[in-house]
């Protein structure tokens, strides 16, 4: 069904609730949390005992399920950074080119048309370019999308495109090979005999069951659920690295208050269609991406409770405020690192980006402040009359503000929970991503990317399945490899 530019019916029809068939009840976050894990960061070592949260998508495909919606590829210094960092073979950028573009093959990856952006993005990207601002096009997948402008690029699936890659890809091409989907399942314990996987125990319905395997298992859990899995099964007794070196992008939203004279078209969804490095004043790219311009990012606390994250009730929001604009940041690499502890049942993050006086680490705290002085001067140069948070108040106040704000937000993109590495001294998995200490095991997902990324980690993601899959069809499905 097709309709007209500016046809009310189009925006009804764009959010509706149906989302389609692998979508578990629930999509709305203020819906008890049945389409997400909510496991506890802690972040701040001067309030110790507590934490914020962070969600992973409980759905088959994990969050690159439904985020194909910013898709950015690392650079080319990341791949530099995984062999100095682990020693890591087979993992430079030309060795993942194919993979990256299968990907995006596969899940439609492209660009849209400055048309169907929201005004305030495209004034954004001139703005920021005139200012000699290196502003990119976020790619996007926007096969069979009815331009309806509603949707949430950064998160909310849309039945009419193939923003759910994993769904709308690939699960149906498992089916049909004769893959048996096991929907409502939990993954509890891989099954271990003589240092040899040979099955995986799961729970579905509450009822505990048992699945063998002759060459194979696959721990896809992500940067938190596979690193717990592995503990419960006894693989963090054979190597240490399970669940160490965790990696992640402390994040902070901002918002801006437009002139209420304009039409911001900020109603047209939860868009990122523009994203850059912040530069300092030499040019130089500072670790932090802003991805721009969304209607609002959620960052106070009036709009976080009045609303869950995805859904019609969030887009009604937005066009009540019809002068907030924004931009998410993320801070790409951290000078620390994290772990994950607990198994399957109370999985924990212990991220500590803050000190005993509650400051942010310093790294972070720096690059945020460029970034936050940065995204301001943009929203100046389109007529802001006030951006949150205010970079011209006191320094000491925009450092506690900021540290407040990342340190009660978690951190996002967690990665290398169980790094590809050289040597089993270094990571958990090799090249391939099989387990150093249990043959048969393979993790394939964000926990084996070896080291940060200055980027959203769902393009790595899929390239990584790619060359996991290469893997298996050619070396174990062929019964070459162990």
């Amino acid at each position: 069904m097709l309709f007209r530019s500016g046809d009310p019916a189009r925006r009804a029809f764009a959010t509706q609730y149906n989302l389609g068939t692998y979508i578990p009840d629930g999509v709305n976050s203020k819906r008890a949390g049945k389409a997400f894990f909510s496991y506890p960061i802690y972040t701040d070592a001067s309030n110790p005992d507590t934490s914020a949260v962070q969600r992973e998508a409980k759905v088959v495909g994990g969050g690159s399920f439904i985020n194909v919606g910013a898709w950015v590829r690392p650079i080319r210094v990341d791949f530099e950074g995984f062999a100095q960092e682990t020693g890591v073979e087979g993992w430079g950028r030309d060795d993942f080119e194919r993979h990256f573009l299968k990907a995006e093959g596969i899940c439609n990856v492209g660009r849209n048309k400055r048309e169907n952006w929201n005004r305030v993005s495209v004034m954004y990207e001139q703005a920021a370019r005139a200012m000699g601002i290196e502003a990119m096009e976020t790619a996007s997948n926007r096969k069979r999308c009815i331009l309806c402008g509603q949707r949430l690029n950064a998160g909310m699936p849309c039945k009419y495109d193939s923003l759910m890659g994993t769904a709308m890809t690939q699960i149906p091409k498992a089916l049909a090979a004769g893959a048996v989907l096991e929907d409502n399942a939990m993954a509890r314990q891989i099954i271990v005999e003589n240092k040899r996987a040979v099955g995986v125990i799961y729970e579905r319905n509450g009822e505990f069951r048992t699945a063998r395997a002759r060459k194979l298992v696959v721990a896809s859990a992500g940067a938190v659920g596979t690193p717990a899995l592995l503990l419960d099964s006894g693989v963090g007794q054979l190597n240490k690295n399970v669940g160490n070196f965790l990696r992640a992008h402390p994040g902070i939203a901002m918002d801006a208050l437009l002139p209420a004279e304009e039409y911001w078209g900020t109603d047209r969804g939860y868009q990122w269609n523009v994203s850059h490095f912040v530069q300092d004043n030499e040019g130089n790219h500072i670790d932090v991406l802003v991805h721009a311009s969304a209607g609002f990012p959620a960052a106070t606390p009036w709009v976080a409770a009045n609303v869950g994250f995805f859904g019609k009730p969030y887009k009604d929001l937005m066009r009540r405020y019809p002068q907030r604009a924004g931009a998410f940041l993320f801070q790409l690499k951290p000078n620390m690192f994290g772990k994950v502890v607990g198994g399957t049942q109370k999985p924990a993050l212990l991220y500590r980006m803050a000190d005993t006086t509650g400051t942010l680490e310093p790294k972070i705290l720096n690059d945020f402040i460029w970034g936050v002085k940065q995204v301001a001067s943009v929203y100046k140069k389109l007529g802001a009359i006030e951006t949150f948070p205010n970079p011209n108040q006191p320094r000491a106040l925009l450092a506690r503000e900021i540290s407040q704000l990342v340190t009660t937000a978690g951190a996002l993109h967690p990665q290398s929970t169980c790094r590809a590495a050289a040597t089993r001294d270094l990571g958990v998995v090799d090249k391939n991503c099989m387990s150093f200490d249990v043959e048969n095991l393979m993790c394939c997902d964000a926990s084996a990317i070896p080291h940060h990324i200055s980027s959203n980690p769902n393009a790595m993601i899929m390239a990584v399945a790619s060359k996991c899959a290469d893997f298996v069809n050619s070396q174990i499905l062929n019964g070459v490899a162990r």
